[in-house]
């Protein structure tokens, strides 16, 4: 039985690892007798070029040595940190990553704004402030010397904390579009500030746990602390690695005009819609995919990279391949459970995040609400109220990933996750062994009442807002919610951080039902309780991520704590600014290519299932009672596997994530073929055979980010007026009954 995660051991639970690569014995021979062991962090570069020159044939893996070996551990404490420049790229580009975030939260496919871009278009700006700034008189207040990687990292912490789409906006949007009810701007900004600052509280408790040690070393993270240093330590070196960033973002950034704008046919290349060219309604549900809530995409080739994603780069082999057998998964469930008419199926859209009558009309909400509060009498003339099966199929999964979530990382991680639930994280004299951390203790480190009181005060104003909102949310069952968060982020926050598998937003489910059967009948004061149960660890575990991004590179932590909070502010007020103003596309079932309301949509249909609903949906004779029961499904699911590890160690058991994805069930699906090919070629072929490639091929494909900001104000309408390009074949309209790839458009 495996109880310790032991970065050096072989079978070490989930660990990502990568067999070594086949190098022929007279290469071998020349390296041994060579120091492989010797830290990355010289600086003398000659030395550095002969150990990239080894590390070409010796494939580093596991968590210690990615921390040692592949990143740097040098330092230069007397580099500043606090400058006019790190103010200046972290609230420039943070309020520019906050705004397209926002934007996105609205479209077909919600995509979120690359750290990697964001980082490397910092550097070119800082570098060219470090250039043409003055240094002499008090002009060396504005420019201390050359543009360095502490306050480039805290730039991007803050950019990071401020680019995302917040939930408490979510229910901004919700309240306006369902509701018929505009918050008061103060109250919604302060909602949104103290939502995201719940987490920041949380996240700094649990460092000890989830940041310091070598074995939580963030995999999604480590790419993004590469890069930095590549550019602010092998500045020689980062020559050939600049000529490649602009050649890839210059073609990048002006390719993705073409998919998106010119000839949207290349978002989803089916053979077999085009063959079929809008006629059958099984080759959409099965093929298609390249429109919002078309189908499940199978076997389409994605050429717009937007779609596809950097994180099949970076993600473990072992954990995508874990994701690839949860696609197949629900290609095989979404199509079962339609075609044999489970649920009453065939009723409904193939793909829809709203609720329906059962003849397959939308729900109207409004007539088994009085004040927005359930009322039976109401919902005895109305009727009930149905799910699109694969809706369904995304609430089940849900909670099924949640449980085998949990129980997984118990039986594989307790010894590593106990101390954060016996106060160990208040207790001084903590022994870390990290060579990270060691190199930070030159710093002044931020005490844990700072995070208390932030935790304090984020409380507090959520309180406030909560009643001056309306929620219907009582004080007390806030803090059950966060009480029971903290604990799953701890669960959640260990998962992520040793095998880069991020399951949180899996979680939306078990609080809506947690809130439903504690306030039942209350749609508004359930969305409130997903806020701060599911949001909450959401950005506690962003916050940790960007703590362990700090220890790589040595940022001091009173800095990054500043950079965070600033961020968190930054962005909730431009979250809230950047609310889209188009009810119409917003309502519709399938939107346009543009412009869809499906995240809104989802939210709310799950706050009146579950608020309104639950008990007639989900509870006992109810149409979807299995939802809740696969919870406790979850619960067994990693058992089997960890009782075979514990009898056949050698048998690769310990490789079995039980919880698995469903991410078929909404918007844009076309990418999911090409992003197991790259995350194949990437992870097993480039890692195995070109490791030095491996490092230095992800960071060039973020020019898209640009492209789609620039598409999104100058034709799509987020500066006012869309402007459409001319239909032809390769831009079908939904006026000819076509979606993007040429299949037949959504119902």
């Amino acid at each position: 039985m495996l109880t310790k995660v032991n970065s050096r051991r072989s079978d070490s639970a989930v660990l990502p690892e990568i067999s070594p690569s086949p190098v022929d014995d007279e290469k071998k021979d020349s390296f041994n007798d060579v120091n492989v062991e010797k830290s990355l962090g010289s600086e003398d570069v000659h030395e550095r070029e002969l150990q990239e020159e080894r590390d070409e044939y010796l494939v580093q893996d596991y968590a210690h040595d990615i921390a040692v070996k592949v990143l740097s551990t040098q330092d230069d404490p007397s580099e500043p940190a606090f400058t006019f420049r790190m103010l200046f790229l972290g609230f420039g580009l943070g309020s520019f990553g906050a705004v397209l975030a926002q934007i996105y939260y609205f479209k077909p496919q919600t995509v979120s704004v690359s750290h990697l871009f964001l980082l490397l278009i910092s550097y070119f700006i800082g570098n060219f402030m470090a250039a043409v700034i003055p240094r002499h008189g008090w002009w060396r207040y504005l420019n201390p010397g050359p543009f360095n990687i502490k306050e480039h990292t805290a730039a991007i912490i803050m950019c990071s904390t401020a680019a995302v789409s917040a939930t408490a906006s979510e229910i901004v949007a919700v309240d306006t579009l369902f509701y018929g009810k505009t918050l008061n701007p103060a109250v919604a900004i302060f909602m949104l500030c103290s939502s995201q600052l719940l987490g920041y509280g949380f996240a700094g408790i649990l460092r000890d746990f989830l940041v310091y040690p070598t074995a939580c070393w963030w995999p999604n993270i480590v790419t993004t602390a590469t890069v930095f240093q590549a550019l602010h330590y092998e500045r020689t070196l980062a020559s050939k690695r600049v000529r490649m960033f602009w050649v890839a973002f210059g073609a990048i950034a002006v390719w993705e005009i073409v998919p998106q704008y010119i000839f949207p046919v290349l978002t989803g290349l089916s053979i077999f819609c085009l063959i079929d060219n809008g006629r059958s309604d099984v080759l959409r549900n099965v093929f298609g995919g390249a429109s919002n809530n078309e189908g499940m995409g199978a076997l389409a080739a994605c050429l717009d990279w937007n779609y596809i994603g950097s994180g099949c780069l970076w993600t473990p082999l072992k954990t995508q391949v874990n994701q690839w057998i949860g696609f197949l998964f629900t290609y095989f469930f979404m199509a079962l459970l339609y075609y044999c008419n489970v649920w009453k199926a065939k009723n409904f859209p193939f793909m829809s995040q709203a609720l329906f009558y059962e003849n397959g009309t939308v729900y109207d909400q409004t007539q088994i609400l009085t004040d927005n509060v359930f009322d039976a009498n109401k919902f005895a003339t109305a009727g009930p109220a149905f799910f699109s099966a694969s809706n369904a199929w995304f609430l089940l999964v849900s909670n099924l990933a949640l449980g085998a979530c949990l129980v997984h990382v118990l039986l594989w991680h307790w010894p590593e996750v106990k101390g954060a639930f016996t106060g160990m994280a208040f207790r001084k004299g903590n022994d870390v062994q990290d060579e990270h951390y060691e190199k930070m203790k030159v710093y002044k480190p931020v005490p844990h009442w700072w995070f208390v009181i932030v935790f304090v005060i984020a409380y507090g104003v959520a309180q406030a807002t909560n009643y001056t909102s309306g929620s219907g949310l009582p004080w007390w069952t806030f803090t059950v919610l966060l009480i029971l968060t903290f604990s799953l982020t701890v669960v959640y926050g260990y998962l992520a951080s040793i095998t880069g598998f991020y399951l949180s937003w899996f979680g939306t489910g078990f609080f809506q039902m947690l809130v439903a059967f504690i306030l039942p009948g209350r749609p508004v004061a359930n969305m409130f309780g997903t806020l701060y149960g599911q949001h909450t660890m959401n950005q506690a575990l962003g916050l940790l991520s960007d703590f362990k991004l700090g220890q790589y590179c040595k940022l001091p932590p009173r800095v990054t704590f500043f950079a965070q909070i600033s961020g968190a502010i930054v962005g909730s007020v431009l979250n809230y600014v950047m609310i889209v103003n188009n009810r119409p596309a917003l309502l519709s079932i399938a939107g346009t290519r543009l412009w869809s309301g499906q995240n809104a949509q989802s939210f709310n249909s799950n706050a009146i299932s579950w608020g309104a609903l639950g008990p007639q949906m989900f509870g006992k004779g109810g149409t979807y009672v299995m939802v809740p029961i696969a919870l406790a499904i979850g619960l067994v699911l990693p058992i089997p596997f960890w009782l075979a590890h514990r009898r056949w160690p050698k048998a690769r058991f310990n490789w079995v994530i039980t919880p698995y994805s469903a991410w078929l069930t909404v918007g844009i699906n076309t990418s999911i073929t090409f992003t197991v090919i790259i995350g194949f070629w990437s992870q097993y072929w480039l890692r195995n055979k070109h490791p030095r490639w491996f490092t230095k091929v992800r960071p060039v494909v973020s020019g898209c980010f640009l492209s789609c900001m620039l598409t999104s104000f100058a034709v799509f309408g987020a500066a006012g007026t869309a402007h459409d390009f001319p239909v032809w074949w390769g831009n079908p309209s939904l006026d000819q009954g076509l979606s993007a790839d040429r299949c037949k458009a959504p119902a």
